[in-house]
């Protein structure tokens, strides 16, 4: 390995390498660092998941194996979207891997396994939920366990993006505590700055697409406030959900963008409050909405989970609006008691947009990820 001028390999899920290679402006927000660590090291590459890979035999054959794994163990498992191969030789090169959420980091266990028996490499993971994946008998309990345990072994380091998993994860596995890094999720401030527009003082935002989301709690929670204009941006709800005129749907999705990033963040100008329902775990949903928002001058309303990134740094009716649990009646007294108080606006936007600048900027999510690298 050059320790001076090591090979790094980034991997990402689908749809970076249009970005990377187009002329388009775009934030910086989902590439964990990539452009800062290619400045740094000018030997930075990257592969990313793919969904038309040849279908042979062998593909196939993997596709079967990653169903079975995900049903035994609750993990994702897609081995059929990155082991090549062409991506082997690729992996066979790099002196460090960033492998950019857990997802990708299961699936290309088995080539990280095969390769640490041949040579020295290291290989940092980004985790966003990994422990949030809920067994349902014993065996399938143990079964995840035990391929979180061969997963730990074989990584280098893993950055939690939740403090709360991050705390979790040093309990269950205290072995591989050594392993574990707490890094938040951060966002590209510059392009997600605040513009000089008139806000709508009706309008209420909804963005996201993960299966953490509460999304019959979103529609509910429309139905019940008619005197609001919602917009959902989302692909997980449909116009059929949806029984009230008050609601503007957009079918969105990073991989499948309706919506520019532009677009967004003219959206984003003109709200006066984000909502972000979600189901309890440990995964920390909602975050990139969240932080975003708040960048962009916009109050955000989320609900109090475990795997809220970082609890130290928010409190609630201070920089955030914490909703305890995803009752109805609990989320409209919240909405309406916000939404009727611009004083109350006014203060969680400045103070919420002070936190992004000292904690969330992307160039603190780099800085954090070199000192891991050259540990």
């Amino acid at each position: 390995m050059n320790s001076k001028n090591p090979s790094i390999l980034y991997i990402f899920g689908f749809g970076r390498s249009k970005l990377i290679n187009s002329e388009e402006v775009y934030p910086n927000d989902f590439f964990y660092g990539y452009f800062d660590v290619k400045d740094k090291y000018k030997k930075t590459s990257f592969i990313e998941f793919e969904s038309g890979i040849k279908n042979n035999f062998f593909n196939k054959v993997l596709t079967i194996f990653s169903k079975i794994l995900r049903k035994l163990t609750k993990l994702s498992f897609f081995f059929e979207n990155i082991c090549t191969y062409k991506n082997f030789k690729i992996l066979m090169r790099a002196d460090k891997v960033v492998l950019t959420n857990d997802r990708i980091g299961l699936s290309v266990l088995p080539m990280l396994v095969f390769i640490k028996l041949i040579k020295r490499s290291e290989s940092t993971v980004i985790v966003m939920g990994l422990l949030a994946k809920q067994t349902n008998t014993l065996k399938s309990h143990m079964l995840q366990r035990l391929f979180l345990i061969i997963f730990f072994k074989t990584v280098t380091n893993l950055m939690f993006l939740s403090k709360g998993e991050f705390q979790q994860a040093e309990v269950s596995y205290i072995k591989y505590k050594h392993k574990f890094h707490f890094t938040p999720f951060c966002i590209d401030t510059h392009f997600w700055s605040q513009k000089k527009e008139k806000r709508n003082r009706n309008q209420i935002l909804f963005v996201g697409n993960d299966g953490r989301r509460d999304y019959k709690l979103v529609v509910k929670i429309a139905e019940n406030l008619p005197q609001y204009d919602f917009i959902f941006i989302t692909s997980n709800i449909t116009l059929e959900q949806i029984n009230s005129k008050n609601v503007k749907l957009f079918k969105g999705h990073w991989n499948k963008q309706i919506l520019s990033d532009h677009e967004m963040k003219d959206i984003y100008a003109k709200s006066s409050l984000s909502i972000i329902p979600i189901h309890n775990s440990y995964q920390p949903s909602g975050q990139s909405v969240a932080l975003q928002s708040m960048s962009m001058g916009v109050p955000v309303a989320i609900t109090h989970t475990d795997g809220f990134w970082d609890k130290d740094l928010f409190s609630n009716s201070d920089n955030i609006l914490f909703v305890e649990r995803n009752i109805v009646s609990l989320w409209t007294q919240s909405i309406i008691h916000i939404m009727s108080d611009l004083k109350l606006q006014k203060k969680i936007s400045l103070e919420a947009a002070k936190t992004i600048d000292r904690h969330y900027k992307s160039d603190l999510f780099s800085i954090k990820l070199f000192n891991i690298l050259e540990i």
